[in-house]
């Protein structure tokens, strides 16, 4: 870091890595839409170079904020598009909320979920129960894309 005139601490301009960086890192996060696929198909070059990844030991996790489909939906369409996927390498924003309302309360608490399948599921794999309305009395309201 190198000071800027403005009395902060200014970052410096990152560095290439002088190693493989399947070498440094030993887990790779991705996103998928513009990172592995666009407009359902295949980036060029992203099948070869994630199973590359993969056979040099590289743990693949991809990342994805559509909280609509589920992990085994989005394992397949990685499937079909020619990358290995499993739903155990696929975290949803679907799940990540799913944790945070199962961590605030008690199992089988009732929840309005607003949104689509991949977030219904999210919430009834952390032992909640999903509910229709708001007249069933939930005691947190999930929302996700679509629905």
């Amino acid at each position: 870091m190198h000071a800027s005139p403005y009395g902060r601490a200014a970052a410096t301009r990152p560095q290439p890595s002088e190693r493989p960086l399947h070498e440094c890192y030993d887990t790779a996060l991705l996103d998928l839409d513009g990172v592995v696929y666009a407009g359902g198909e295949a980036l060029p070059h992203a099948v070869g170079s994630l199973a590359a990844a993969r056979k040099s030991g590289v743990r693949l996790a991809y990342v994805t904020n559509n909280a609509a489909r589920t992990p085994q939906a989005v394992a397949a369409h990685l499937t079909q598009l020619g990358v290995a996927a499993g739903p155990d390498e696929i975290v949803t924003s679907a799940q990540a909320v799913a944790r945070l309302v199962a961590e605030q309360l008690p199992e089988g608490a009732r929840v309005l979920a607003v949104g689509a399948e991949g977030l219904r599921v999210a919430l009834r794999e952390r032992g909640l129960t999903v509910v229709e309305s708001a007249d069933d009395e939930p005691a947190a309201v999930a929302q996700g894309y679509g629905g």
